[in-house]
């Protein structure tokens, strides 16, 4: 980067989500990792916080909940200005005993012998969805995907099939309710604060439903944990909201940020096709690569230092998992899409007592959608480069148009 773009980082807002619409923002963030390492971001769309950027930062704020708490506002948005609903109540929003508790009222359902339970259904969405684009030939590959992360975590939740497509499109306009292409009103606020409700809404007739018949789903157990005391129905109903969003879109843009990774890297799917051993490195290296998830915020309970920098306590700090991932220090070649990396200790699901819930689920998406690719696409080419999402969130897609040759 030239010093005049080094320059030009004063006044850049890491928090304006149309930064991350723009691809060369990996620039900007290896910058920060070499020269800036613990970053003071002064109020502009958001209030002011701190970034860390390398990976063995990211590690040592995750790993320190009594130092950066995860009780406040879990990541950046509109919420830091009024307030987070989750904030102390919510899997992600808590730390200690309580946050062991949350975890406990779920972990049945994410263990490997459920999350395997799943594998011959899932096989089958990814599979017929992938014909479907063979016998189009040119699809926006966004929608091919759709549905494989909604498959999944809306069968471990109870939800029917056929709401499926009505809580992929409120998951994505929460998520993605800072691009004007799913928002649902003019406000970006009002918008996710309009899907959040419908969700909620969603989530509390259906679990009436499952107080007149239980079933053995995540609805029941949350339905379960109300009857205990261990949540009043606000937080049952926040509790879905997160694992719903959480299993969907972060997997969803994950398989799409995959084929992207392998037509860029033609040699690597190759590779792949030829040998499937491969496939529980590649899903890792995918992980690494794509990042779904950009980032989390802490809060500092006691004043600390950093890089020479003190953060006082009070103040929050966004843990930026995408750029730990390409960090040169912990990843030789780091730009370079390799299925053979080892070691591969990456960030993606995160680290420490906050390690994602969903991990065996997710990686399990992962392998079967890379397994199916190779069963039936021969090659991928891009029609138009991909259309990236406006959020600090996610590292997500609006559209990526390929042509897709079958085996």
């Amino acid at each position: 980067m030239t010093n005049s773009a080094a320059s030009a980082l004063d006044h850049v807002d890491l928090a304006d989500p149309q930064l991350f619409a723009d691809p060369d923002h990996h620039r900007l963030f290896r910058h920060l990792r070499d020269h800036d390492p613990l970053h003071w971001n002064p109020e502009g769309v958001e209030p002011g916080f701190w970034s860390v950027t390398r990976y063995d930062d990211c590690v040592a704020v995750q790993k320190d909940s009594v130092t950066f708490s995860s009780a406040g506002t879990n990541v950046l948005g509109q919420q830091r200005w009024t307030g987070d609903e989750g904030s102390g109540r919510m899997l992600t929003h808590t730390d200690g005993k309580r946050h062991t508790e949350l975890r406990q009222i779920v972990n049945q359902s994410f263990t490997p012998r459920a999350v395997a339970s799943l594998e011959p259904y899932l096989r089958s969405v990814i599979s017929q969805s992938l014909d479907q684009a063979l016998q189009e030939g040119e699809v926006d590959f966004v929608d091919t995907v759709a549905l494989l992360p909604v498959a999944s975590i809306a069968a471990l939740l109870g939800v029917p099939r056929e709401d499926w497509s009505l809580l992929l499109g409120l998951t994505s306009t929460a998520f993605g309710s800072a691009d004007q292409e799913f928002q649902m009103t003019p406000s970006a606020r009002v918008s996710a604060a309009a899907a959040h409700t419908q969700l909620l809404l969603y989530c509390q007739d259906l679990m009436d439903r499952r107080r007149a018949s239980p079933r053995d789903d995540i609805v029941t157990r949350l339905v379960d944990a109300q009857r205990t005391g261990s949540l009043s129905e606000e937080d049952a109903m926040l509790f879905f909201d997160l694992l719903l969003l959480g299993g969907n879109e972060t997997t969803r843009h994950g398989a799409v940020g995959a084929l992207l990774a392998f037509i860029e890297f033609p040699e690597q799917w190759q590779r792949l096709r030829a040998d499937r051993g491969l496939l529980t490195s590649a899903v890792n290296e995918v992980l690494r690569y794509v990042s779904p998830s950009k980032h989390v915020l802490r809060r500092a309970e006691r004043d600390v230092e950093l890089h020479g920098r003190r953060i006082e306590a009070g103040q929050e700090v966004a843990v930026w998992h995408f750029s730990a991932n390409r960090d040169e220090r912990a990843f030789p070649d780091p730009d370079t899409f390799d299925i053979t990396r080892k070691p591969n200790a990456h960030l993606a699901l995160g680290s420490g007592p906050h390690y994602c819930l969903g991990a065996s689920l997710a990686a399990m998406e992962l392998r079967l959608f890379l397994d199916e690719l190779c069963n039936r696409v021969a090659s991928a080419a891009m029609i138009a480069p991909p259309d990236l999402l406006a959020t600090t969130v996610i590292s997500g897609f609006k559209h990526l148009r390929v042509r897709m040759r079958p085996v």
